[in-house]
C-alpha cells in the first residue's frame, strides 16, 4: 500500500478518535457547549477537506485520466526484459505484442519485436518482416514512417550485412522526406554506411593477401 496513503489513513483515524472522545465529554453539556464543538468539528471536517481528500481526489482522477495506459504499457515493458533475461524470447515478444495491441499507433513495440527477433533469435528475415508488416499496415506520419524505415535498414546493414539493400532503404527515406531531419539523418547514416563497407573490404583484401602468402 502507498505509504502517503497510509499516513493519511493513520491521521483521519486519529482525528475520528478525538472528535469521539470530545463528544463524549459535551454530549451531556449545555448548547452552547455543542453549538462551539459543532464549529470545531465543521472547522476540522474542513482542514482534513483541503489537506487530505481533496489531493487524494485530485491523484486518483489524474491517476485514472492520465496514467492508466502508461502504468499497462510500463507493466508490458518490465515483463517484456524480465522475460529476455530468462531467455524467453518468444514470451517477450508476446508481451510487445499486447503492447501493440493496446497502442497500435505506437512504432516502438514492434522495433523491439524486431530487436528481438534480430539480435536475440538470429532471424532478422523475421525482424524484416514485421517491420515491413508494420510500415504498410496503414499511412503513417512522417516521424514515424522515417522511424520504422531506419530500422529496416538497420537490421539488412547490421544484421545481414546487406549494404546494397540498407542504401536502397537509406534512399527512400531521403527521397520520400526531403528536406527534413531524416532525411539529414539518412544521409549522415549513408556515410557511415560506406565507411564500414570500404572496412569490410580493406579486411577482405587483407585476408586474401595474408591467405596467399601463406600458400607461397
Amino acid at each position: 500500500m502507498n505509504t502517503a496513503l497510509v499516513i493519511r489513513i493513520c491521521v483521519v483515524a486519529l482525528v475520528l478518535l478525538v472528535i469521539a472522545l470530545l463528544w463524549h465529554f459535551v454530549k451531556d453539556a449545555g448548547d452552547g457547549m455543542k453549538l462551539v464543538f459543532v464549529i470545531l468539528l465543521g472547522l476540522a471536517g474542513g482542514l482534513l477537506a483541503v489537506k487530505y481528500l481533496i489531493p487524494w481526489l485530485g491523484d486518483v482522477m489524474g491517476e485514472a485520466v492520465f496514467s492508466s495506459g502508461e502504468k499497462v504499457e510500463q507493466d508490458h515493458m518490465t515483463k517484456a526484459a524480465a522475460r529476455i533475461a530468462q531467455g524467453d524470447y518468444q514470451g517477450a515478444i508476446e508481451h510487445y505484442e499486447k503492447m501493440l495491441e493496446d497502442k497500435p499507433d505506437d512504432p516502438f513495440p514492434v522495433a523491439e519485436i524486431a530487436k528481438v527477433y534480430a539480435e536475440r533469435m538470429h532471424d532478422p528475415q523475421a525482424a524484416l518482416k514485421a517491420l515491413e508488416d508494420h510500415l504498410q499496415s496503414k499511412d503513417w506520419p512522417v516521424d514515424d514512417a522515417a522511424f520504422i524505415m531506419f530500422r529496416i535498414a538497420d537490421v539488412h546493414l547490421t544484421q545481414r550485412h546487406d549494404f546494397e539493400t540498407a542504401r536502397d532503404m537509406l534512399e527512400q527515406i531521403i527521397g520520400n522526406f526531403p528536406n527534413t531531419r531524416h532525411s539529414a539523418n539518412a544521409h549522415h547514416r549513408m556515410s557511415e554506411l560506406e565507411q564500414m563497407q570500404y572496412k569490410l573490404l580493406m579486411e577482405q583484401r587483407a585476408k586474401a593477401g595474408a591467405s596467399g602468402a601463406t600458400k607461397a
